[in-house]
């Protein structure tokens, strides 16, 4: 099965303009750019079935035909390459091995969408997807390069900071203000950058398109399981083959984790996953033939989001790693609503309590009491981040809950007893 994004090697690939011209890189634009029917890409970016891979999910044709729908002077593309969620390394994996490929995604996606100026955002701690990115740009615009069309590309650097992926709080940032996301609506596609129309796609929903226009839609949805296509993953450092590869949606999640993933380090046993980062719901080992398949995980109170797939063992604590997850939301709320900063940091209290062997039973029923309160709220999607995992996590591992509440938790323990015996042999 071929890999259209190649993200396993990127570390090997040459990342240069020969190389992606070679491998028929360049051609779906300079086709369309030249038949003066733009809009014939959303046509075939709606066949694929193509949704956007920055953790929502949207399906990427909606998007582009509101954009094109709109009328200015001036419309913008925002590449979202911020990639701040935990973990996941697919967007600069693709920014550095790629960079030609999310180049011409970028431009396939402009001139169909009728944007006139492209701006691709990339977080500061990825230094080598920036130097990448910025020669493949020069590459690009030189005498050997391609013609743009007239649209403007630029590359902009954004802080390394958890509420910058947030769509309108990255746009605040693009225009040198803070890193707070705005009130909707208006939405970006209607005021975006500096007023003007903006449609913000991730860096991999644009790496997609050149293969799409160039191969047709048949092909690349016949590269997954039920015509699904495929999507990268970034497995976690738990797993034999931590990094980024390429998965065929559809794949029963058990042949993800063993065939892609390779298992876990050491042979461990899985107890449970979280296959869309900190945000997705937790899934026990029971639910592994379930496919890899956005609906699906929605269904069973998970989701796909941006594909990062932790996996607990069973020597693995859920409470604590339940704890870790909403320790980190309370840190990465920008604090601007207070339901949300309520939220999070009552969240965090509560299983900081729990740990600490200080809860009880009726302090766990708030859990659900705090989410349902912030129900509906926020300005952004953070204050309904920390919903999934925490109710999955008391759903499928309550008696973990339970165990911590009556200091007998094994995991727990059996690490404090290793912990004690090296400090007791002075290492």
């Amino acid at each position: 099965m071929p890999e259209i994004l190649q993200a396993p090697r990127v570390g090997v690939a040459d990342p240069w303009l020969g190389a992606h011209r070679s491998s028929g890189g360049y051609h779906a634009w300079s086709q369309l750019s030249q038949e003066g029917a733009p809009e014939r890409l959303i046509d075939i970016v709606e066949r694929s079935g193509l949704t956007g891979k920055g953790g929502a999910g949207y399906p990427t044709h909606r998007k582009m035909r509101l954009m094109r729908a709109q009328s200015a002077e001036k419309k913008f593309l925002v590449v979202n390459g911020s990639e701040h969620e935990p973990g996941s390394l697919k967007d600069r994996s693709l920014l550095e091995g790629q960079p030609h490929n999310v180049l011409e995604g970028a431009l396939l996606s402009a001139l169909a969408v009728g944007a006139t100026d492209v701006l691709v955002a990339i977080n500061e701690a990825a230094t080598r997807a920036l130097t990448h990115f910025r020669e493949a740009l020069v590459e690009a615009q030189g005498p050997n390069g391609i013609d743009f069309k007239g649209i403007r590309v630029a590359v902009h650097t954004v802080p390394d900071i958890y509420i910058v992926g947030e769509e309108t709080a990255l746009l605040e940032v693009l225009e040198g203000r803070q890193a707070l996301p705005r009130k909707k609506p208006p939405f970006p596609i209607q005021q975006g950058v500096f007023g003007f129309p903006t449609l913000v796609h991730n860096v991999e929903t644009v790496a997609h398109l050149p293969f799409i226009a160039r191969e047709g839609a048949e092909i690349y949805r016949a590269l997954g399981r039920h015509g699904r296509g495929v999507t990268l993953c970034t497995f976690g450092p738990e797993f034999v083959c931590a990094g980024v590869h390429e998965i065929p949606l559809g794949t029963p999640l058990r042949d993800v984790l063993h065939d892609w993933g390779g298992g876990l380090r050491g042979g461990l046993r899985i107890k449970a996953i979280q296959p869309g980062g900190p945000s997705s719901g937790f899934l026990p080992a029971s639910l592994l033939h379930l496919p890899l398949d956005a609906e699906t995980l929605q269904n069973h109170g998970s989701a796909l989001g941006c594909a990062v797939i932790r996996a607990y063992s069973t020597n693995d604590c859920m409470v604590r790693e339940l704890g870790r997850i909403l320790h980190f939301f309370a840190h990465g709320s920008c604090g601007q609503c207070p339901r949300c900063r309520m939220e999070t940091s009552m969240l965090d209290t509560i299983l900081r309590q729990v740990l600490s062997g200080r809860g009880n039973l009726r302090l766990l029923e708030q859990i659900d009491k705090v989410i349902d309160l912030a129900q509906g709220e926020g300005i952004c999607g953070l204050i309904a981040m920390p919903a999934a995992p925490a109710r999955t996590c008391l759903k499928h591992f309550r008696e973990e809950f339970i165990a911590h509440i009556e200091h007998r938790c094994p995991a727990c323990s059996a690490q404090h007893a290793g912990s004690s015996t090296l400090q007791a042999s002075g290492k």
